[in-house]
């Protein structure tokens, strides 16, 4: 969905609904209200918007988080690339032009079809798979002597953080807010909303504003969850840069910088 057509549902139509709904409730409250309805009121509002206020600001902590720690992944794992496509210095030959073009391979697939998959569906690019997987069959083919080598090892250790950092990401592309979550903020904010609506104030405009005012920052912070729930979607995913950038780094590397 476009992410202005998203903003207008959750954050300025229930703005707009919360103002009619005062006007509702006053119309149909008024003759009913007497004195003592706001002292009853009152104390169950604050203490069902505290409550929400608990659990949303929670949620949005942990999506925030989530968020970033995707993000750092993306640049370890590019980083650790480049690394690795350094230490082929000290490799021979054959095995040197083998790694590099695994390397290279698997990055051109990760920049140019995995991160398509992964903003669509959360998946994962075969042809990165396969990429990781060769990497680690011409390990598994190097004679005994060359493959305990010093370089190898640590090329090896290096790998296997990439091999996590990928599994970890692929997990992240497809996780997201369970939907008991939702109905939880979506009903919360609700209720609160409506409880603010059945209070009562003399003058109709300043009870009308203040609800919208409510409920409009319940809603930002509900379109900033949803935005952030799934980092490899919507407007604010991330973007392959990380990976692009180690790509311009194996070309330095080719011309022996």
């Amino acid at each position: 969905m476009n992410t202005l057509i998203l903003g207008l549902l959750i954050v300025v139509a229930p703005a707009l609904l919360s103002g009619l709904a005062v006007l509702a409730a006053r119309r149909f409250l008024h003759e009913k209200v007497r004195e003592g309805h706001n002292d009853v009121l009152v104390p169950l509002f604050l203490t069902a918007g505290t409550i929400y206020a608990v659990m949303l600001g929670f949620l949005v902590v942990v999506v925030w988080e989530a968020y970033g720690d995707a993000k750092s992944n993306v640049a370890v794992e590019a980083s650790t690339l480049t690394t690795m496509y350094r230490q082929t210095n000290g490799m021979d030959g054959e095995e040197l032009k083998a790694m590099r073009e695994h390397i290279r391979a698997y990055t051109e697939a990760v920049v140019g079809k995995e991160w398509e998959i992964q903003a669509k569906t959360g998946g994962a690019a075969p042809e990165a798979r396969r990429q990781i997987a060769a990497i680690y069959r011409e390990f598994a083919h190097m004679p005994l002597e060359t493959g305990n080598s010093a370089i190898n090892h640590e090329f090896l250790q290096q790998m296997s953080l990439v091999t996590a950092a990928r599994n970890k990401r692929t997990l992240q592309a497809g996780e997201a807010v369970p939907w008991v979550l939702w109905f939880g903020l979506i009903g919360g904010a609700t209720i609160v909303i409506a409880m603010s609506c059945i209070l009562y104030m003399d003058t109709w405009w300043p009870h009308m504003l203040m609800s919208g005012v409510l409920a409009l920052m319940i809603g930002m912070l509900l379109f900033i969850t949803v935005i952030l729930s799934k980092p490899f979607q919507g407007a604010l995913a991330l973007e392959p840069g990380p990976f692009e950038h180690s790509l311009s780094v194996y070309k330095a590397v080719d011309g022996g910088n």
